[in-house]
């Protein structure tokens, strides 16, 4: 009954490509870490977002994005990339690690291996970067101008003991909550 016009409506914003503006309001929700939380650190920020723009996000990056993953241009590389794809695991990256050392031990003395910890990775992304990138990629132009108007103009407020804080734009990022982060935390991080 509702099926329809809530279609419509999906495809409405597709095709225009343009995002709904009550969907780019996230509220931050700060939830415990610890059975009794003492300190702010005990917290980890979640960011609740609107239904309807997950479900959106969710079609995008399983219909678009992560199919265009599979041949990636020249200059954006994913075989080395094990997290937040759908056919990647830790297992998977510590098996090419344990193999690419077994390798190259078996020419060299000894082999250097250096990891990073990226923290905080989600809120380094950078908008622009992001889209510059993923324009490289081959998605349709109305699912590119949904995500590019899916970061303009996205703001939002957090929620503490019963407290709520003025809304903030955001500028930079991609929220907790979002179905489009871990995969644009990917895209992001093809060419490192």
């Amino acid at each position: 009954m509702f099926a329809a016009p809530l279609a419509a409506l999906l495809n409405q914003s597709f095709v225009g490509g343009v995002v709904p503006q009550q969907w780019k309001a996230a509220l931050i929700v700060p939830v415990s870490k610890v059975a009794v939380p003492t300190s702010e650190s005990d917290y980890r920020p979640i960011s609740i977002t609107p239904i309807l723009s997950r479900l959106v996000e969710r079609r995008i990056v399983t219909s678009y994005i992560y199919p265009a993953l599979q041949t990636p241009p020249p200059q954006l590389c994913f075989t080395d990339q094990f997290a937040l794809r759908p056919t990647g695991s830790t297992t998977a990256a510590l098996i090419a690690l344990l193999h690419t050392v077994y390798t190259m031990l078996s020419t060299n003395p000894f082999v250097r291996v250096s990891a990073i910890d990226f923290s905080k990775a989600f809120d380094s992304i950078r908008h622009y970067q992001l889209l510059a990138k993923l324009s490289c990629l081959s998605i349709p132009d109305e699912f590119y101008n949904w995500v590019e108007h899916f970061f303009s103009g996205r703001y939002h407020s957090t929620r503490f003991h019963g407290e709520m804080s003025a809304f903030a734009s955001i500028s930079a990022s991609v929220f907790q909550g979002s179905a489009l982060g871990p995969a644009f935390y990917v895209v992001t991080a093809a060419d490192l």
